[in-house]
């Protein structure tokens, strides 16, 4: 009998755990990326500083993809939350004028991460539309 009751208690602890990170996890997710939905400078000096360190991006090429991703942007929420199909348009016309500016080697790490983004979207979108 004490047994089980260790055991069940040794799961009890677990099984809380595995709760309350998963809870802080959601909790500090939310906190650090409301941030990009309030302020829309916060999430183009976020983009930047990933492309930058991502790309190795030359300071000429900063300022230019800087001028895109700023522009994205602005289109982007114009048409947030009333039109997806155009805000895809509008994202893959953003890679495509960014893409144009960089070397080789650089176009083939923004693929890389392009492909990260459109993985994690659509790992998101599934889960919402599976809640």
């Amino acid at each position: 009998m004490k047994r089980w009751k260790l055991i069940l208690g040794l799961l009890l602890v677990f099984v809380l755990g595995v709760l309350a990170g998963a809870f802080g996890t959601r909790i500090y997710l939310k906190d650090r990326f409301e941030q990009f939905r309030k302020d829309p400078k916060a999430r183009q000096a976020f983009i930047m500083r990933k492309l930058s360190k991502e790309l190795s991006l030359t300071p000429e090429q900063k300022i230019k993809i800087g001028k895109i991703v700023e522009q994205v942007g602005e289109r982007r929420r114009e048409y947030y939350r009333k039109k997806r199909p155009e805000i895809k348009k509008i994202m893959d016309e953003g890679f495509a004028q960014i893409r144009n500016m960089l070397n080789n080697d650089q176009q083939k790490k923004l693929d890389k991460l392009r492909a990260e983004f459109e993985k994690r979207r659509k790992a998101r979108n599934s889960s919402r539309f599976h809640q």
